[in-house]
């Protein structure tokens, strides 16, 4: 059929990376390839399996960097669908100037990232992690498992849009007194909205759940650290670049913080094996979304994604706005 867009979609699970009735939904608007790859494209690669095409659908593991050089050589693109959340990774504005939409997924994984970030926040409280590691011989024996409760404490939550906001209903659930802090002023039922400086200064435990601005400064940086309750501890659902890792690791063994959770694996044995060991370092390795219904969600949403762009009726587009300011106090 004439005028059909050509689209390719890269990802380690090919035609399996959607359900059968959506690809065929897809397949039926567009001339689609699935290209098979566990980990980035070369430039080069990516010229050539990328040749021609009007749509690219890419998972973050697989995604190119899509520079000036890589978008002069394909010249038909006109579409970017990501099977993810955030999108610090792209240039957006450079993809903009070459006349390239990108739409991603925001809704498919929300409730297990806020569940995972309770599930972390709890890790802390109740030292599971430490105390599994214990039971396997992991952890010296004079390695405290202390812990406490979470009713009757403050949270403190750094961006309160979706996931944020169903993180702070969760804290609720539990007695949770919460704060909440966001430039877009989200006002949420139960939720006192203050400054950054103000929300570190009350909180027992703070949870990060705002989207990282690409080459912007940390969110919690030394100077933010230092106005962090004594022995507070904090989780970062969101990206590790969200936090001065060497700044934690100081407010950590200073005793300024009591633990530190984040969904990445940033802290390595040699130069931070002591705070992994007593488990005053929680790493969960980027697998907050990795949950049966939230895959499921998401095969479905992408496909749509994807046929959206190649029918040219796009939906949930990032659009470039000036880059801001760190959330300030």
């Amino acid at each position: 059929m004439v005028g059909r867009s050509r689209v390719v979609v890269v990802s380690r699970a090919g035609t399996d990376s959607m359900p059968e009735q959506s690809r065929r939904a897809l397949e039926a608007v567009a001339e689609v390839t699935y290209v098979v790859r566990d980990r980035s494209m070369s430039k080069d690669d990516a010229r050539l399996a990328l040749r021609g095409a009007d749509v690219v659908a890419a998972t973050p593991l697989v995604v190119p960097q899509f520079d000036r050089r890589l978008l002069h050589s394909l010249p038909n693109l006109r579409g970017l669908a990501m099977y993810a959340t955030g999108y610090d990774y792209l240039d957006v504005e450079l993809l903009t100037e070459f006349g390239v939409t990108v739409s991603l997924l925001p809704h498919f994984a929300t409730e297990s990232v806020a569940e995972h970030a309770i599930a972390m926040l709890l890790g802390l409280s109740c030292r599971v992690h430490l105390a599994n590691d214990r039971s396997r011989g992991m952890t010296p024996a004079d390695v405290s498992l202390r812990g406490f409760e979470l009713r009757g404490r403050t949270l403190g939550v750094i961006g309160t849009g979706r996931i944020g906001s169903r993180v702070a209903e969760l804290a609720r659930a539990f007695g949770m007194r919460v704060l909440g802090h966001d430039p877009g002023v989200r006002l949420l039922p139960g939720v006192e909205q203050v400054g950054l400086r103000e929300l570190l200064m009350r909180s027992d435990a703070v949870v990060l759940c705002c989207p990282y601005e690409r080459g912007a400064p940390p969110v919690l940086g030394a100077r933010e650290l230092g106005w962090c309750r004594q022995g507070a501890v904090v989780v970062n659902i969101s990206r590790p670049t969200l936090v001065d890792n060497e700044a934690v690791a100081i407010a950590l063994r200073t005793r300024r913080l009591r633990g530190y959770a984040v969904d990445d694996a940033v802290f390595g044995l040699d130069a931070h094996g002591d705070l992994v060991r007593e488990g005053r370092v929680l790493q969960t390795g980027h697998s907050a979304w990795w949950r049966d219904e939230a895959l499921a969600r998401g095969g479905v949403m992408w496909a749509e994604q994807i046929r959206r762009l190649a029918i040219g009726d796009p939906v949930d587009v990032i659009v470039p706005r000036p880059r801001v300011e760190r959330l300030a106090g």
